[in-house]
């Protein structure tokens, strides 16, 4: 068994990402493309996702996604926005994250977005902004474990405020 890791998007992890997409849309928490869409247009599907590293569509940031991998399986996604817009500062941030719902309270969620931060500082992004919505306890715990700082909590018109916090650029080693 290796330890999980973060990798490209990668028809490798077809099938499991495909059952993680039905496992979201179980939960009501799915906004990607339709399974029976992807069983047939999954490289149109990568293509997409590495197209926003250069060429996103109006109104978003260039990002990278990774995936992350446990046990040879799709575990979860993290996407690293390279910059943030007005949108992304107040809902977002730098790093969004989730982990399919068959494999949370794993650890996993708490090991992506550290791993993601690593890859934000490969991109040279400074202060990192991780949001989360004020009753997700899951996620304030994982980014207050990779040293999230609260700034603030602030109503962007969703059922429950957003909470943004901040990690800190790293100290100059000398």
């Amino acid at each position: 068994m290796t330890e999980p890791f973060l990798a490209r998007p990668s028809t490798l992890y077809k099938d499991s990402f495909i059952a993680a997409a039905r496992e979201f849309i179980a939960e009501g928490q799915w906004h990607g493309w339709k399974p029976n869409i992807l069983v047939n247009n999954f490289d149109e599907y990568i293509a997409n996702l590495v197209d926003l590293e250069s060429d996103p569509p109006a109104g978003f940031v260039t990002q990278t996604t990774y995936w992350l991998i446990a046990d040879g399986r799709y575990a979860g996604r993290t996407s690293i926005r390279h910059e943030l817009n007005a949108a992304l500062e107040k809902f977002g941030g730098h790093i969004g994250y989730e982990i399919r719902p068959t494999m949370r309270r794993r650890g996993y969620g708490k090991l992506m977005c550290s791993l993601a931060i690593v890859e934000a500082r490969k991109l040279g992004i400074g202060r990192i902004l991780i949001t989360c919505d004020d009753d997700n306890i899951g996620s304030q715990r994982i980014i207050e474990a990779n040293g999230g700082i609260l700034q603030d909590k602030v109503d962007n018109g969703r059922p429950t405020l957003t909470r943004r916090y901040w990690i800190e650029e790293e100290p100059a080693h000398n």
